[in-house]
């Protein structure tokens, strides 16, 4: 994962807006794995971010079923549910009926 983000940030780096929410993603992941909440935090939130504004719809629900997923996992279940909703609103959108159906 380390080697991957690395890659990553060094084409963000140059430029490659299509990989930044990506990276953001896992960062939060690994944040996650490393118990750095906050960072996991911010991390998600700067990957729903930036997938919205550069049109990744279903890049963004993945960043918030994985963004609920976590809350969910904490004990928050008001966040997490948020996240999950959104999730779902996003994969509707995308067409995705099937990962909605999955999420319910």
């Amino acid at each position: 994962a380390h080697q991957t983000i690395q890659v990553l940030r060094g084409w963000a780096k140059n430029g490659n807006v299509n990989v930044v929410h990506y990276l953001f993603i896992l960062e939060a992941e690994l944040a996650v794995l490393d118990g750095k909440n906050k960072e996991a935090k911010e991390s998600f939130n700067a990957a729903i971010t930036t997938s919205s504004r550069n049109g990744f719809l279903h890049d963004r629900a993945l960043a918030h079923e994985l963004a609920g997923a976590y809350f969910k996992a904490q004990g928050d279940d008001y966040w997490g549910n948020y996240h999950i909703e959104c999730s779902k609103r996003c994969y509707q959108e995308w067409g995705c009926n099937k990962k909605v159906e999955q999420l319910m």
